[in-house]
């Protein structure tokens, strides 16, 4: 895994972290469980990486956007964005 990708993984995990705190503060208790769900085998997958695991990775951050179109959206920040620049 390159630096690049591991410090996009973190950032998606730090801020996963962020909103289910928000969104467990807010009452959004099925919001809060689909983004868990969504990220849950992230830090394993971080572990023994495999190419696989981003395409996996992107369909479970997908069916979280579709399913709430309003929330951050992760997924840029595997593909678009730099979270370094924020």
């Amino acid at each position: 895994m390159s630096n690049d990708l591991q410090r996009r993984l973190l950032f998606i995990l730090h801020r996963g972290l962020v909103d289910l705190r928000l969104l467990a503060q807010g009452k959004k208790h099925q919001q809060a469980f689909d983004l868990a769900d969504a990220l849950e085998p992230l830090p394993g997958w971080m572990a023994s990486w495999k190419d696989a695991h981003l395409d996996l990775l992107r369909e479970h951050l997908d069916a979280y956007a579709q399913k709430y179109p309003d929330a951050f959206m992760y997924r840029d920040y595997l593909d678009k964005y730099d979270p370094g620049a924020f």
